[in-house]
């Protein structure tokens, strides 16, 4: 008689691969219809079917299915947000990341619909306001990132920065490539003589000074409009920080990390916080699959673990250090030299 095969292997990890983008889509349904608006307190499904003018039926069921994902929960047929959920998917909550996953997801459906002729024909041409390094690209993601580093990015930032040694003699600091303010303002809170400048795209600085403006921070952080590649950066820095914005190959690094160099202070120090990849570039696996749109679509390259140590060393930097951080749930590098 004949047997039936045995494998070794457990599909049920292809099971939640698959089965894992309907919870997105649940989400982002419930983001787009505002229904996390209305389980800010316990309340019966009838009620958030009525106040959205929806079906009661189907309302109900999508209810449990948000359970079923970890955002809501149910008690006594009473539903309500999880405290994550109240935090970051509420609209009007300071750190609402909706707006950060409604972008994300325009861009990645439309780049997930075309996957296969991505792959077949390669990236093609993106259209110049939808290019990650262009200027309405910047502008309009500068909102959402402005939300995500509220969430946790700018404090777990702050938390590594003010552990370095001389942290506390910085007088000035230039955060390059700085976008909303946000992660400057969390490490000037950390350092009550710190006073800093944030230097982005002219309409990225514009931006960042309402925030600066909104949090009280007028006094201490000033945003400045530019193009680190091409402008000047200033001069008489004890601290640069530069977080998730090198991606650039020689001789471009190396042009900017010199232009750093040059406006430090001696004994000044420059500090690099940048995704990059592991494993032979497969890891980590959030960072490989949410950057996909951009690598596929040819707008941008993550470097590997250590891509900046020898461009600090080229361009005079000591004592330099490099190690891994987490940064909002993300691994990341984090490079220090000192002038």
């Amino acid at each position: 008689m004949s047997k039936l095969p045995q494998f070794e292997s457990d599909f049920s990890e292809l099971n939640k691969l698959y089965f894992g983008t309907i919870g997105s889509r649940l989400m982002m349904t419930a983001i787009e219809m505002k229904i996390f608006d209305h389980l800010e307190h316990p309340v019966v499904s009838e009620a958030v079917a009525n106040a959205l003018d929806i079906d009661p039926g189907n309302t109900e069921l999508l209810l449990d299915a948000l359970c079923a994902c970890g955002l809501v929960s149910k008690k006594n047929g009473l539903y309500q947000n999880h405290q994550t959920t109240s935090d970051f998917l509420v609209c009007g909550k300071p750190a609402y990341l909706g707006e950060w996953y409604q972008l994300a997801d325009e861009d990645g459906l439309s780049f997930l619909a075309s996957l296969a002729d991505k792959i077949k024909f390669g990236p093609g041409d993106a259209p110049e306001d939808e290019n990650m390094n262009s200027e309405a690209f910047c502008e309009r993601y500068t909102t959402a990132h402005a939300a995500s580093s509220l969430c946790c990015v700018a404090t777990n930032i702050a938390e590594h920065i003010k552990e370095l040694p001389g942290f506390q003699s910085c007088k000035t600091m230039l955060d390059m490539g700085g976008g909303p303010a946000i992660n400057a303002m969390a490490v000037v809170q950390d350092n009550s003589q710190l006073r800093a400048t944030v230097f982005d795209r002219p309409s990225v600085a514009r931006l960042a000074q309402t925030y600066i403006e909104a949090y009280g921070f007028g006094e201490r952080v000033t945003a400045v409009g530019g193009n680190y590649l091409k402008d000047s950066l200033g001069s008489g820095y004890d601290l640069i920080m530069i977080t998730d914005t090198l991606y650039y190959e020689d001789p471009e690094i190396e042009s900017v990390v010199a232009k750093c160099h040059g406006a430090l202070n001696p004994g000044g120090m420059l500090v690099a916080i940048h995704a990059v990849l592991t494993d032979e570039r497969t890891r980590p696996s959030q960072l490989v699959l949410g950057l996909l749109t951009e690598t596929m679509s040819g707008q941008t390259c993550i470097p590997e673990k250590g891509y900046l140590v020898n461009a600090l060393t080229r361009c005079g930097f000591s004592g330099i250090t490099s190690k891994m951080v987490d940064i909002g749930g993300t691994p990341m590098e984090m490079n220090l030299g000192r002038k």
